[in-house]
């Protein structure tokens, strides 16, 4: 029995002297790695960082993003310096890769500063607390995240494990910064405003009048395209498309009209010459030299005019504007009479967007305040954008509808035909709720949804429930407050991010 009790606490040492303390001393030595997000007036700066210890080297890298195009900042290098407690410490640091800046920092003593990122004419401070030689995880004034959301310090400071709580938490999203650098993104912080909505309506697209003009018949004859005339072709002021031949009409024959408008031109040039000298010499009266000059100025004029529509014993038809076609009205090998419409041909510029509104919303159209526009491409433009005016009738027609009009100097792609939809807003105000853009919400079975940020590469799926729209905002009435920021382009990336890749469970650690 001694034997057996004398052999277990052998064991027991052996044991305890045979433990590696190696894996407990590489614990000691890791700190944790923070966050810190600060926005200017141009550049927003996401900072990860190793803890700051006196007598420790850290590693930083700093993602800096130009605003608003949310795209990598290209302005070359940048200035840091670290400034706590006596700690001076001052870098140029070069871009590790466009946007990305990585450097080391060696803080000697204990004590509470800030870090200066000089980013082209902006400053951003960046609040820091240099640890003393041993490591702790508890400081006054500063908390740790350890349950996935961004507690702060200062509002700007974040521990970079939150990952590791994604994956009990199928609401949070990593998505780097280089990705986002990528797609059309961006962010914002959610506001409150107060509208009543608006009223939705549909509305055709038509060019202006001074924007498209008809071409016609100058005289009869059979219509011949002059090449491969179609709709849609581009054309340019003065390029020909059509041929009129009245060959096999005599009293329309473009060759006869051409030679009776040449030899009346030679004749009135001829006779004109002559009166010129005579009248020179005194022979003839003053009277008689106008007369003339007169009568050949206008036969000058027939004959240039039938010239430049005459080709070949046909008539010529040209554009008279650059653009494209936007209707055939004759077909080759038509016989037409002068004046007939041959073709419709529009220029870009100014558009008509026409529409009609029940009686009911009378009232409305004295008090609107906002019209926007919603693009078939889903792009929703303010009047400002597209530099807009609004027509709206006083009198309803046959139908009990008011026309509504919106002329749009420019209006990108659009082309006359195209639906679009209107969003009228009045000016009376309603309830004052957190408004966000209505490209931040994502609908999922119908159930809707923002990307609320914890940090520029951490985010949050938040379930809200939309309320009144003007086009380009939606209010919510609950999900969100004021203050939070959300993506408000690129939100259906980050879904689809969510549901095909797993989170990094080392997504924020400094390496």
């Amino acid at each position: 029995m001694k034997n057996i009790l004398f052999a277990t606490v052998l064991l027991a040492l052996l044991g305890c002297g045979g433990h590696n303390h190696g894996n407990d001393d590489a614990h000691a030595n890791e700190h944790p790695v923070l966050n810190a997000t600060k926005y200017g007036s141009s550049v927003e700066l996401f900072v990860q960082y190793d803890e700051l210890v006196a007598g420790h080297k850290a590693s930083v890298v700093a993602y800096i993003t130009e605003l608003p195009s949310f795209k990598p900042f290209g302005g070359g290098a940048i200035k840091v310096s670290l400034d706590a407690g006596g700690n001076k410490e001052e870098l140029t640091v070069e871009p590790a890769h466009k946007g990305v800046y990585k450097f080391t920092l060696s803080p000697t003593v204990a004590a509470v500063g800030h870090l200066f990122f000089a980013i082209g004419e902006e400053v951003l401070p960046v609040h820091v607390h240099i640890e003393g030689g041993e490591h702790s995880h508890s400081h006054e004034g500063h908390a740790y995240s350890h349950d996935g959301h961004s507690h702060s310090h200062a509002d700007e400071h974040s521990h970079s494990h939150e990952a590791d709580a994604a994956h009990s938490d199928e609401n949070n999203v990593s998505f780097p910064k280089e990705q986002s650098w990528k797609i059309d993104f961006a962010t914002a912080p959610a506001t409150k405003n107060s509208f009543n909505g608006a009223v939705k309506i549909a509305a055709r697209v038509t060019a202006t009048p001074d924007n498209f003009t008809t071409l016609v018949a100058p005289t009869a004859g059979k219509v011949q395209y002059a090449g491969n005339v179609v709709a849609g072709d581009a054309v340019h002021s003065g390029e020909s498309l059509f041929l009129l031949d009245g060959s096999n009409v005599t009293e329309n024959d473009v060759a006869v009209k051409f030679a009776e408008a040449e030899s009346n031109y030679n004749v009135a040039k001829s006779d004109f010459e002559r009166k010129s000298e005579l009248y020179r010499e005194n022979i003839v009266s003053r009277r008689d030299y106008e007369a003339a000059e007169a009568a050949f100025a206008q036969a000058e004029a027939k004959y240039r005019s039938a010239k430049s529509s005459f080709s070949s014993g046909k008539s010529v038809v040209k554009s008279s504007i650059n653009g494209y076609v936007q209707e055939l009205l004759a077909a080759n090998g038509d016989y037409v009479q002068a004046g007939t419409p041959l073709a419709v041909i529009q220029r870009d510029g100014a558009m008509n967007i026409s529409a009609e509104l029940p009686v009911r919303y009378a009232q409305l159209l004295k008090n609107v305040a906002t019209v926007n526009v919603e693009l078939p491409c889903g792009r929703v433009c303010t009047m400002e954008e597209i530099d807009a005016k609004l027509t709206a009738g006083t009198a309803a027609n046959s139908c009990a509808m008011l026309p509504v009009t919106v002329t749009a100097k420019h209006i990108g792609d659009v082309v006359p035909g195209s639906v679009v939809t209107l969003y009228l807003s009045s000016q009376m105000q309603g309830v004052e709720r957190v408004t966000v853009p209505r490209s931040a919400l994502v609908e999922e079975m119908g159930s809707f949804f923002v990307f609320v940020q914890h940090t520029p590469v951490s985010f949050e799926k938040r379930q809200v429930v939309p309320g009144a729209t003007d086009g380009v905002n939606v209010q919510l009435l609950g999900g969100i407050h004021e203050g939070e920021r959300v993506v408000t382009k690129g939100a259906v990336s980050l879904k689809l991010s969510q549901g095909t890749a797993a989170v990094d469970p080392h997504a924020g650690h400094v390496h």
